[in-house]
């Protein structure tokens, strides 16, 4: 018998199904051993994605899940017609803050890589539709675009051309233009990408997209409900949504800077005559009419239900307070490592998270220092890179604690020419 938090054994042997059920106290004992070597995302030395935004956030939210735990928004339109007001009011909401002209139309997914799967799907049937380019398509990526444009690409048959490199940490437009063929209909841009945490040039890549009559899709998962509100605080940023005339469909996390629970997403288009080439329908079968705007057939209400009540609670002044005071904090952070001889922040930081890097020490080993210490990171690389995410987990004495172990770090790995012992560097596996 294996242990249910462990690994299995060396023979591969298989967990069989229980054969009785057990109590409540017992299965919280269970996921309590489960969750011991979880990263704890309330530790202040826990320097990973979160979203916290507070102790009566995640009370609404659970709060309104267990109201509709049993609903699903597949029958939106025929049990649940609450469930329908409340995902066009997500959507309406989305729509006025990434500035979509009148006509827009949107639907919510169940996160960011069904987001941008449904982009492609929809510019495919649309290119198809209109008949002028050989199959199969290509789709041009900056170097930091999202992996699930790689992975959406693959199951529907398209071909990505991706770029090699960046400049100064934004896409290289110059080198994506040389990427457009014959067979490209649709060029993506990141506002900001995960990668180096910087806007792309989206007005320079629209122009593209103008140019060669492709279809201009935004990926704003990272940004879409964090970036409106630090351009609004004066933050310095490229214009990256429908502002731009040639965008014509973006993707914004909920369960992000929304913070909503995982998993909800937004998928947004310029045009209400673009959605035929999203939906599908299907009536040749026994039980009647079919249609999904998504992947996903059964969807929880759970997470819909919760995004609408946390943009209800907050409303755009919850938001910009949110991102005043976060911004605050990474700034306080950049300000620190530059002072730290050896270390530097890359790129133009548009959210809540930098990528912290050196020309001259190993940054690995810094990392691996500040591992011993408790702290948790995530690393990239092009160049070695340690990412380092703040939230309202954190204080200004957790971020001067943290710059104080950095300096120290970045000091013994100077001084005793430290080289880490793990290069990895590890998104999502």
């Amino acid at each position: 018998m294996t242990d249910w938090a462990g690994h299995h054994p060396l023979d591969n042997s298989r967990r069989r199904f229980p054969p009785d059920g057990i109590s409540h106290q017992e299965i919280m004992a269970k996921l309590d051993k489960a969750q011991a070597a979880d990263v704890d995302v309330h530790d202040p030395r826990s320097f990973r994605p979160s979203y916290f935004v507070g102790r009566e956030v995640i009370d609404l939210i659970c709060e309104v899940q267990t109201r509709v735990v049993e609903q699903n928004v597949l029958y939106a339109g025929s049990s649940f017609p609450s469930l329908r007001e409340i995902e066009r009011d997500v959507i309406d909401f989305s729509l006025d803050l990434l500035n979509a002209p009148s006509g827009a139309i949107g639907t919510v997914t169940i996160g960011g890589s069904e987001s941008n799967f449904m982009a492609l799907k929809t510019a495919r049937d649309a290119a198809r539709a209109k008949g002028r380019v050989a199959e199969p398509f290509d789709v041009v990526l900056a170097h930091t675009a999202h992996p699930s444009l790689e992975k959406a690409a693959h199951m529907l048959g398209m071909r990505t051309r991706r770029a090699t490199s960046s400049i100064d940490f934004q896409a290289d437009v110059s080198q994506m233009a040389s990427l457009i063929g014959p067979q490209t209909i649709m060029i993506v841009g990141s506002a900001p990408p995960a990668a180096y945490a910087t806007v792309d040039p989206i007005p320079e890549i629209g122009a593209l997209a103008e140019k060669h009559d492709l279809w201009f899709h935004v990926d704003c998962c990272m940004g879409g409900f964090f970036v409106p509100f630090a351009e609004a605080l004066g933050q310095a940023v490229p214009t990256f949504d429908f502002r731009v005339p040639s965008v014509r469909s973006m993707s914004a996390d909920l369960h992000k800077f929304g913070y909503a629970p995982k998993g909800v997403s937004v998928l947004l288009l310029r045009e209400a005559a673009l959605f035929e080439h999203q939906d599908y329908r299907f009536e040749d079968w026994p039980f009647g009419h079919y249609a999904t705007s998504g992947v996903a057939g059964s969807r929880p209400a759970g997470p819909l239900v919760a995004a609408w009540a946390v943009m209800q609670k907050l409303g755009r002044q919850g938001y910009l307070d949110i991102a005043r005071r976060v911004i605050a904090l990474r700034q306080r952070l950049e300000h620190g490592i530059a002072a730290i001889p050896g270390l530097k922040v890359i790129g133009r930081p548009a959210a809540a998270h930098l990528f912290l890097a050196s020309d001259e020490i190993d940054v690995f080993a810094v990392d691996e220092m500040l591992e011993a210490k408790g702290y948790s990171t995530a690393r990239a690389w092009h160049p070695d890179s340690v990412q380092l995410w703040v939230s309202l987990n954190h204080d200004e004495a957790a971020i001067d604690a943290l710059l104080t172990d950095l300096s120290q770090a970045a000091d013994a790995a100077h001084r005793d020419a430290l080289r880490a012992r793990n290069r990895e560097a590890v998104y999502s596996r």
